[in-house]
């Protein structure tokens, strides 16, 4: 047997194609757009949503996509170098018990291999989450009796994403993701060991998984659901889809391949390979 991976989309903000418009109003449209391709994915069975444009909006844009949506997590883009992990750690807090804890953050950083700013920040930003005071004399940031002003319910998972060497080490000390780009089924085996021998020396009971994005410049159902099963049985714990046309494909998706990933042929059994997405394609 072998577990499905969760599936996400990546949701553009901040294109509308029509830039006539004044910034206000065009990014108001843009917001509007992904709130009805956030409440669409919800109706449609996906796990996650993935907040594009500006991480210095992602605040007011995630809170529009967390109110139109009922189960999926919606992972806002974090920029480690624009907040302050004491403004994070309060707005995730208020974002997640709003969301019933559907809220997650995908910190990024610059592209240095020996940059630690993400560890620092995430650190912080999980004691806080925990409910305990923070004393923090790093590199990047200093601050003594930092204190939560409130705590959630369900901490929000921490996604690490990039493409440098040093990407996949940060996610393992201080991440629940590592989003690699367009990781090869044939290559997550590896990367599956990697992360968990990173993550063994300061292991705090975190199973760090291993996430995967898929572009996809024009949909194939047949071919997407092969990919989504060399995945599931690779051992890649979430896929986000980056779709060309989102009006019109998430439907494609979900009416044309996750039927067709059934729990019945996860052992490769029957004449169609599939990977147990049943629960979300019933609807």
């Amino acid at each position: 047997m072998f577990a499905p991976p969760a599936l996400g989309v990546r949701i553009p903000v901040g294109r509308t194609g029509r830039s006539h418009l004044a910034p206000s109003v065009h990014r108001d449209a843009a917001v509007a757009q992904a709130r009805r391709l956030t409440a669409l994915a919800d109706i449609l069975g996906f796990d996650y949503v993935f907040s594009g444009g500006d991480a210095g909006l992602s605040s007011e844009t995630t809170l529009a996509l967390l109110g139109a949506a009922r189960r999926l997590t919606v992972v806002a883009p974090i920029s480690v170098t624009a907040w302050h992990p004491a403004l994070l750690a309060r707005f995730g807090a208020v974002a997640a018990r709003l969301s019933g804890g559907r809220f997650a953050v995908d910190l990024r950083s610059g592209p240095h291999p020996d940059d630690r700013r993400v560890q620092e920040f995430a650190r912080i930003v999980r004691e806080l989450w925990a409910g305990r005071a923070v004393d923090a004399d790093g590199p990047h940031y200093r601050a003594r009796g930092l204190r939560p002003h409130l705590r959630p319910e369900v901490p929000p998972e921490i996604v690490v994403s990039g493409g440098w060497r040093a990407a996949q080490p940060l996610a393992a000390r201080a991440g629940d993701w590592f989003l690699a780009p367009e990781v090869g089924p044939d290559d997550v085996p590896a990367q599956v060991t990697a992360l968990a021998s990173a993550s063994a020396p300061a292991s705090t009971g975190r199973v760090v998984r291993l996430a995967t994005e898929v572009a996809v410049a024009r949909l194939d159902p047949d071919a997407l659901a092969g990919t989504l099963v060399a995945y599931a049985r690779s051992g890649v714990g979430l896929v986000v889809l980056d779709l060309p046309d989102l009006e019109a494909d998430l439907p494609v998706v979900a009416r044309e391949v996750m039927p067709r990933l059934v729990l019945s042929d996860v052992d490769g059994a029957g004449d169609t390979p599939g990977i147990g997405i049943n629960s979300r394609a019933a609807g």
